[in-house]
């Protein structure tokens, strides 16, 4: 016989997993704030200084927040300009040659370029056989195979890169026939989504998701 779950027991274990969403999200916040400030008030206060400027000890945080604020927008629009495109054309030279940091600055600059600002470079979503063939994972299709990797194949085949979750920057790219490819009616914003929640966060509501997972593998599998 099932053991029944006391009421109160229940009751502060929905307001617990309501609450720790705002709580870490908040604590997040609270780190990305103290080390914005801790790294950036010293700074703006020497300038300050120099410019005889006085701002009240308990605003210097919120101060330096406004000022960050505003010179990321500076920059935003300065990219926009002519100028700004050969600044930032000069800054990829000048990184490139510096042996470590050459390495780190491109792989961030591709990892931003991918998953930033738009997923384009994708051009659907898939789901591939993992582990066994009663098993899948999601992997997205980055383009059709070259034709001297499809040669040996014997058969079209995708480029298709697997991320891990939840940090979907890093995964594997496999090359695979596309007759076992199984194509998602969803947009790659929706997957992405879906591999950043570890697959907490479905594309709109649980059920929806689990539906269109289901009918697209039954489809594929009658």
């Amino acid at each position: 016989m099932e053991k029944k779950k006391h009421p109160i027991r229940s009751i502060f274990i929905t307001g617990l997993v309501a609450m720790l969403p705002l709580v870490l999200t908040l604590y997040l916040l609270k780190i990305i704030y103290s080390i914005i400030v801790s790294n950036l008030a010293p700074l703006f206060s020497k300038f300050a200084v120099l410019y005889k400027v006085k701002i009240p000890e308990s605003l210097e945080g919120v101060v330096t927040i406004v000022l960050l604020v505003f010179f990321i927008f500076l920059v935003g629009l300065l990219t926009r300009l002519y100028i700004g495109k050969l600044l930032l054309k000069l800054l990829d030279k000048i990184v490139s040659t510096i042996p470590l940091a050459n390495t780190i600055y491109t792989a961030v600059k591709q990892m931003i370029d991918s998953f930033g600002s738009s997923t384009s470079n994708f051009r659907k979503v898939v789901l591939l056989h993992a582990l066994n063939a009663n098993n899948y994972c999601i992997g997205f299709v980055v383009r059709d195979t070259q034709a001297a990797i499809n040669a040996p194949i014997g058969e079209p085949a995708y480029n298709v890169f697997v991320p891990t979750a939840p940090n979907p920057t890093s995964g594997f790219i496999v090359i695979i026939s596309k007759k076992e490819c199984i194509d998602l009616s969803i947009s790659v914003e929706e997957g992405v989504k879906f591999i950043l929640s570890v697959g907490l966060l479905n594309f709109s509501t649980p059920e929806e998701a689990e539906r269109k997972i289901e009918q697209t593998v039954d489809s594929n599998t009658k």
